[in-house]
């Protein structure tokens, strides 16, 4: 060995171990992993299927691939590295830019009507679209092309082979959190030799290196929720080797924290709006506090929770032969089907507050007539008050949604209606639960989402069009999941969002409960347990058909109409503190003068954190929102080199915000005084 290959050896050896004092201290867990791998490297227990070579005539480093018997870097590692370093540029290039789509109208739209009369989700969204105009006519139509940044907060390499060009472009963009993802622990090890990765953690990094899926969901999850304002643009570099998954996972991800999905106005006009009038009105409420405590009445009955997907086509024979052996509890969607198949149905739940879907297709007055008289009905709070009124007031009973007033309940939260009955049924005290129907994946022949004829919004993909990733939709956009079967299927991102929701809901489950997934072709539940009907030992269960008149009075015992004083006193000093401590703070930012918009907007963040320090979360969940829809836009426009703003545009960013903020916060006050 030469001189010069020691001190190359020394040189790389030093850099390893530096790197792993480093990550002894920043990340035990992949500290930990690179050790052993590397102990068993040394004595022989793990063959090494990658090598560093330095290439001599490029004066750099490539890996070897030993199983496939080719150069990852094609022996030209300089030139494949400074190309990854010059496509990174302070423009919209190379990023996922995250604008609500509030901003895509061009122009206003006419409400006719009292926002507490709002019955669709197109005049809902109307207010909201009406609010991201006002910001339009202050800041302009947005630029999303040829942008020169005057910043980059958020950056993500996908893969890292030898991450040679990383400090490079760690110096370059100067980013306040990086994400770093690579899908291969050998690979990522040999980079240890080669680059110093402290550079990254000067600001903020976040490593995740062939994590199990559940691991990498929880990084990319923490990645964007640092600093929300922030994901407005997030500047990427890739290696493009394995990186697929990656990018489905993260745009999956970003749609499940984005805030259009339920945004305040809804909030507020929907929610807060008829869950006080249904208190004012003397409606039941569970109480799911107590359910949980002291409630056993399923302690020994199954119940079979059938839900509205593909395989209760492939399930309704077996469900009609069998029902008796089971307590069945479906939803709006589903219901019709079971009873045009003469099968029982216990409980019904909905979930949807839109009046035309659910009044006109899902309970219907000739589909409400065939409902049995003593079938219970579990209704959100979101619930239209013409679809309550054609219940048996009897037989109906209320749970809320995203925040409860009722002290000694809790609240429901999900993208649909499948996951929140779920967690109904597990407050209910549920000890084994059975799943049909509950899908949550696209059927692989058709592309539609919901079995034939259910009484829901059922959409047809196209699974053989060649999808980009250039656009993506939370409905129209496929990406693959593991279906119960173990094989890779595809679904849209908005089933993959309520499919992390109901993984987040069986996790907080006891150990005591079991939920049998008995859908085959259904997304798998981490923590759910496989099961296929035939192997069900039926002939043991005990006919369940005639309880649901004693669980009736059951339900009666853990329910409330009205609120405890409790309850109210709180209310009372919630509503004292918006009118007073809450409007002067609004006053006292409005009296300030900013330099910049980023310091305005740390301003506002402020009032969050009072929120938070006064337990009122629910509205902070509100503001939250508001700020997620309108801050991101705001700080993408003004993050732009070529664009000359003067204070007085900060100004009317500013009288906007706090009027919009103003009238939030009257209109949420006007709520909680029904109940008080």
């Amino acid at each position: 060995m030469t001189e010069a290959q020691i001190q190359l050896q020394n040189a790389l050896t030093t850099t390893f171990l530096a790197n792993l004092v480093f990550l002894s201290e920043y990340d035990k867990d992949l500290y930990h992993r690179v050790d052993e791998l590397s102990r068993m490297i040394e004595n022989g227990t793990y063959e090494e299927k990658y090598h560093l070579e330095f290439i001599m005539e490029d004066g750099d480093f490539d890996i070897y691939d030993v199983v496939n018997e080719k150069y990852l870097y094609n022996r030209k590692p300089k030139k494949y590295n400074n190309s990854l370093i010059s496509k990174v540029k302070f423009d919209e290039k190379q990023s996922i830019i995250n604008i609500s789509d509030y901003f895509s109208f061009t122009d206003r739209i006419e409400i006719n009507k009292d926002y507490f009369d709002l019955d669709t989700l197109e005049e809902l969204s109307s207010i909201t679209i009406n609010d991201a105009q006002d910001y339009k006519d202050i800041l302009g139509k947005i630029k999303l092309e040829k942008k020169k940044l005057k910043y980059i907060r958020k950056f993500i390499f996908f893969g890292t082979l030898l991450g040679r060009h990383i400090p490079k472009i760690a110096e370059k963009v100067d980013a306040h959190m990086y994400l770093v993802l690579e899908r291969n622990l050998e690979i990522f090890r040999l980079s240890l030799f080669t680059i110093d990765y402290t550079i990254l953690a000067k600001k903020g990094a976040i490593f995740s290196v062939m994590d199990d899926n559940l691991e990498e969901e929880v990084k990319i999850n923490k990645f964007l929720t640092i600093d929300l304002l922030d994901n407005n643009i997030i500047k990427m570099s890739s290696t493009n080797i394995n990186i697929s998954k990656y990018i489905d996972n993260f745009l999956s991800i970003s749609s499940v924290l984005s805030s259009e999905s339920y945004d305040y106005n809804r909030m507020i006009y929907t929610h807060t709006n008829r869950v006080t009038k249904y208190i004012n009105d003397g409606y039941k409420f569970i109480l799911f506090k107590k359910t949980k405590e002291k409630s056993n009445f399923f302690e020994n009955i199954p119940i079979l929770y059938i839900a509205a997907g593909p395989s209760l086509d492939e399930n309704i024979e077996w469900i009609k032969e069998n029902q008796n052996k089971f307590f069945i509890v479906t939803i709006g969607a589903a219901y019709q089907k079971l009873i045009n198949n003469n099968i029982r149905v216990d409980i019904i739940t909905t979930v949807d507050e839109q009046l035309h879907i659910v009044a006109d297709k899902q309970f219907n007055d000739e589909a409400v007539s065939k409902i049995d008289k003593n079938t219970l009905i579990l209704a959100s709070s979101l619930t239209h008050e013409k679809v309550i009124n054609k219940f048996n007031k009897e037989n109906l009973y209320l749970f809320e949604i995203f925040s409860s007033l009722h002290k000694d309940s809790v609240s429901f939260g999900g993208f649909s209606v499948g996951e929140v009955t779920l967690d109904v049924l597990l407050q209910l005290n549920a000890k084994n639960i059975y799943l049909i129907g509950l899908d949550l994946v696209l059927n692989q022949k058709t592309g539609e989402t919901h079995s034939k004829n259910s009484a829901s919004g059922t959409i047809k993909i196209n699974l053989n069009e060649n999808q980009s990733r250039e656009t993506f939709t939370v409905r129209g956009t496929t990406i693959k999941v593991k279906n119960n079967s173990n094989k890779y299927v595809l679904t849209t991102p908005l089933f993959y969002s309520s499919i992390k929701s109901v993984e987040d809901k069986l996790f907080s489950k006891s150990k005591e409960v079991k939920v049998y997934n008995l859908s085959k072709n259904g997304a798998y539940f981490e923590g759910s347990i496989k099961k296929r009907t035939n192997v069900l030992k039926i002939d043991l269960f005990k006919d369940v058909s005639n309880i649901v008149i004693e669980y009736k009075k059951e339900l009666n015992k853990y329910s409330r109409e009205g609120l405890l004083k409790v309850n109210i006193n709180n209310i009372k000093g919630e509503v004292y503190f918006f009118e007073n401590n809450l409007q002067t703070i609004l006053n006292n930012i409005e009296k300030k003068k900013f330099s910049n918009i980023e310091e305005f907007l740390l301003e506002i963040l402020t009032i969050g954190s009072v929120l938070r320090e006064k337990k009122y979360f629910y509205f902070d969940l509100i503001f939250y929102n508001y700020l997620n829809i309108y801050g991101p836009y705001i700080l993408y426009t003004f993050n732009d080199k070529k664009l000359k703003f003067k204070n007085k545009k900060i100004e009317e960013i500013k009288f906007t915000s706090l009027r919009q903020i103003k009238k939030i916060i009257d209109d949420y006050i006007i709520c909680l005084k029904r109940v008080i």
